[in-house]
């Protein structure tokens, strides 16, 4: 099994399925999230941590895998995550809305497990869908104003 399609059992399981405890089968015991959230464990603990909150707010949460490819030792992922509003999450009370985001991610590998992970989320995306921020004026945009 390639490693692309081994690293593809954290979105559909772990992410999409809640089974956190795949990832001690998928991720180095050293292994290190740049990403974590500021204050969050950085170990696959933390993983498992943003996972259970994710899942708190979208039960149903789905990880699509839009593309994924190996470049030597690594792995990059174009997700795009969906879930029903059903919880509390990211200080939002439910909306019962369907929401959407998209990730890129960045597995490196070692022995066929992820020992570091980067990702880039259109997060400002989910919080505006989530209401917790306003939307940019995008109103220098619209086409009746181009070349003005």
């Amino acid at each position: 099994m390639s490693d692309k399609v081994n690293i593809r059992r954290i979105l559909t399981e772990a992410f999409s399925k809640g089974d956190t405890e795949v990832l001690d089968e998928l991720m180095t015991e050293d292994f290190v999230n740049h990403n974590a959230p500021p204050g969050m464990d950085t170990s696959r603990e933390g993983v498992k941590s943003v996972i259970k909150i994710e899942r708190q707010g979208f039960p149903d949460l789905k990880a699509e895998i839009i593309r994924d490819f190996e470049d030597g030792e690594y792995v990059i992922q174009h997700v795009k995550l969906t879930g029903t509003h059903k919880g509390l999450v990211f200080g939002a009370e439910p909306t019962g809305r369907v929401i959407s985001w998209n990730e890129i991610h960045i597995a490196k590998v070692r022995d066929g497990k992820v020992s570091d992970h980067w990702a880039c989320n259109d997060l400002h995306v989910l919080m505006i869908q989530l209401g917790q921020i306003a939307p940019p004026d995008t109103s220098a945009f619209r086409r009746e104003n181009a070349g003005a």
